[in-house]
């Protein structure tokens, strides 16, 4: 499944500058501990969490992550998006 189709189905609104939405999602992690995703998360995962700030897309960047959906009506951080 693709994150486009995911962003569609849950009516998610897109949060990025480059949204990459044609990438494969191969499964999904949720949690809120950056140490726990960086442990248990694998590439091609879509990231569920409340967490909000910059850190996120470091985490999610170092492991390849198909996309980070914030969840508990946060609002990314300006240095996130």
């Amino acid at each position: 499944m693709k994150l486009e189709e995911i962003n569609r189905q849950l009516t998610l609104e897109t949060r990025t500058r480059i949204a990459k939405l044609s990438v494969e999602v191969t499964g999904g992690y949720a949690s809120d501990l950056l140490s726990c995703v960086m442990a248990k998360a694998r590439a091609g995962n879509v990231w569920i969490t409340l967490q909000s700030h910059p850190n996120i897309v470091a985490v999610a960047s170092l492991l390849n992550l198909a996309g980070i959906i914030i969840t508990e009506g946060m609002t990314p951080e300006a240095t996130t998006i």
